[in-house]
């Protein structure tokens, strides 16, 4: 006598759900051993910096379309919640200002963009080893 397929399917479905537990425990240590969390001091410096590589940014985008910084703060989005920063930048700034940029402003904003965020890159990367 065969035995029913409907039995086979909750082994199945019990496997499935082993082997992804089982994943999962596997790539959690790998995870948390690649950040360990900082310190107080390291959160500090880190958060310090990030302010001055954003102040500095906010300064060259002010500079290279002759608006004050507060105006660029004001059209930044929230970088966490928009990936493409730059872009809605330039986008919200041509609205404020009436007038498309030039493509060298646009060129040197994405460089500035670029630098600022090679700059976040370096200093997070510094910051849990000070």
């Amino acid at each position: 006598m065969n035995r029913p397929t409907v039995l086979r399917a909750p082994r199945v479905a019990r496997l499935l759900r082993a082997l992804g537990l089982c994943a999962l425990l596997c790539a959690l240590p790998i995870t948390a051993l690649s950040q360990p969390p900082l310190s107080p001091s390291q959160a500090a410096f880190l958060k310090a910096e990030n302010k001055r590589i954003e102040d500095y940014f906010v300064s060259r985008v002010a500079n290279i379309v002759q608006v004050s910084p507060e105006r660029v703060r004001q059209a930044m989005p929230d970088e966490r919640r928009i990936t493409v920063t730059v872009s809605r930048l330039m986008a919200v700034l041509e609205r404020d200002l009436g007038q498309g940029l030039s493509d060298a402003q646009r060129a040197a904003i994405m460089a500035a963009d670029d630098e600022r965020r090679q700059a976040l890159a370096r200093v997070r990367e510094g910051a849990s080893r000070r």
